[in-house]
């Protein structure tokens, strides 16, 4: 039932107020000028198709706005912190980043005494806080989450927030089967509301801890095979079906009955594997590698062994192969960054060279003064190196540069050193390379047969290896990963 995070992000929204955005996310400075119930409503949308990226960036503009303003736009910054901890919790599995935005959240919210929205924070600290603990397996962080729950349920009584109160209930409940149930029998209270999210669902919960801590394993499992069709939530409802195969799972290991957990550890884990909750599947294959050692203790020594070792094995691969994917998605994200930034300069490259041309006419013939001639001079060194008929021969030289501008090696050398803060050979190397991409994009037929030994060589280049580090140098890509974006861009 850890489902805090994406349940409460709809406390924060008011009423629906804009369409759903398109796939394409407008730009930062765009949506910088909507007003934070906008962007809020924005994230939400993105947050709900997965686009974890856009509905961060809706959020952080919200959250990073001047400290400065009214009560009601701090309120909507404590908002956006705590939905950005949900993008990094949920999306990016960054617990630190989570943990930082909760906490700026917490600050701002006691500051505001915006009392009604601080269980939320607190709720969603606490999960994040024993999401923790399952991984590093600390007591003391445990401990700490109880707390936190412990003290959201007394906010949520005092502020009668029902569902925020069931749902605290639940998550301490999961973490401790041990729990002194005497201090929550609010639960039943008539004052609730029978239509609340989960009532029924959390008073089965009680029961069935009740039954377990008098060792009614047989009547506690009653109501837990009662709860899966008590569900009410409207958010994840698998999240609670999964919680309470756990349950289950329990019941039987604590009668010693190792392969009717197994069973059930199996449910859970198929169930969050199914539906993406991957926070939780990691707890239940650490359970289910358990319980299935527990159960292979009374056969032989040598199958434990094995069985361990290929579950560990199997684990390994399973974090290999996604942190390989992850690192391959960013990989392929960070190329097509690329590859259109310099589709872009190739185009921008174009306009400029019509204008020094005209440029080179109006001042060819001006007056002596020096800082003229330097004008002068390098419009027409510009002029020559954006011709390919000139850059791509081979031999072309400074000497060659310097003839053709009807100057010397020493004033070309000089300008181009001023105008670019390079020696002529890389500039020239620069060259070449955006000539060597405005090929690789070319899509007539002219440049699209040829091999990247081809462009190069069709460039000016004496080598592979000299245009290949030249390309990835100016570039940031080889030249067979910006030829393969090429070609499907135009595909």
């Amino acid at each position: 039932m850890k489902r805090i995070f994406t349940t409460y992000i709809l406390f924060l929204l008011v009423s629906i107020c804009s369409a759903a955005p398109q796939e394409n996310a407008a730009s930062s400075e765009k949506l910088a000028e909507l007003s934070s119930e906008a962007l809020m409503e924005r994230g939400r949308i993105f947050f709900e198709k997965r686009q974890a990226g856009q509905a961060l960036e809706c959020f952080s503009i919200i959250a990073d706005r001047q400290q400065e303003g009214t009560l009601e736009e701090a309120k909507w910054r404590v908002r956006a912190l705590n939905n950005s901890a949900c993008v990094y919790k949920y999306f990016y599995f960054d617990y630190i980043q989570a943990h930082e935005h909760l906490m700026r959240a917490y600050q701002l919210c006691d500051s505001i005494h915006d009392d009604d929205f601080m269980p939320i924070i607190m709720v969603n600290l606490g999960d994040l806080i024993n999401d923790s603990s399952n991984d590093s397996q600390s007591e003391t962080l445990t401990n700490q989450a109880q707390d936190i729950f412990e003290q959201c349920i007394e906010k949520a009584v005092e502020a009668k927030n029902w569902e925020l109160m069931v749902t605290a209930f639940f998550n301490l409940s999961s973490l401790n089967y041990e729990l002194p149930l005497d201090k929550f029998g609010i639960l039943f209270s008539t004052e609730i509301p029978e239509d609340t999210p989960d009532l029924q669902y959390v008073r089965l919960q009680y029961k069935g801890l009740e039954s377990l801590q008098q060792k009614q394993f047989e009547t506690a499992r009653s109501y837990f095979m009662e709860q899966l069709s008590a569900i009410s939530t409207p958010w994840e409802p698998k999240r609670d079906s999964v919680a309470t195969y756990m349950n289950i799972a329990y019941t039987y290991r604590l009668e010693q009955d190792h392969a009717n957990e197994i069973e059930y550890l199996k449910k859970a884990l198929q169930l969050a594997s199914d539906n993406n909750i991957n926070d939780q599947a990691t707890n239940i294959g650490y359970l289910l590698i358990a319980a299935q050692a527990k159960e292979l203790t009374d056969r032989q020594a040598m199958q434990i062994i094995i069985i361990i070792a290929i579950g560990l094995a199997l684990l390994i691969v399973i974090v290999f192969a996604f942190l390989l994917w992850q690192k391959n998605r960013q990989l392929s994200n960070r190329n097509r960054s690329l590859y259109e930034k310099n589709r872009q300069m190739l185009e921008m490259e174009r306009e400029e060279q019509a204008l020094r041309k005209e440029v080179v006419e109006n001042k060819y013939s001006r007056s002596n003064l020096s800082d003229e001639q330097k004008d002068t001079l390098i419009f027409r060194i510009q002029d020559i190196l954006s011709n390919p008929e000139n850059i791509c021969q081979p031999e072309f030289t400074l000497a060659k540069l310097a003839k053709q501008a009807e100057s010397n090696t020493t004033y070309v050398s000089q300008v181009i050193n001023e105008r670019y803060g390079q020696a002529f050979s890389n500039v020239l190397s620069s060259f070449r390379i955006k000539e060597a991409c405005r090929r690789m994009s070319d899509e007539s037929d002219k440049f699209g047969n040829m091999t990247i030994e081809g462009i190069a060589t069709s460039v000016g280049f004496k080598s592979r290896t000299a245009f290949i580090n030249a390309f990835k140098r100016e570039v940031g890509l080889t030249p067979s990963e910006y030829l393969r974006m090429a070609l499907s861009k135009e595909s």
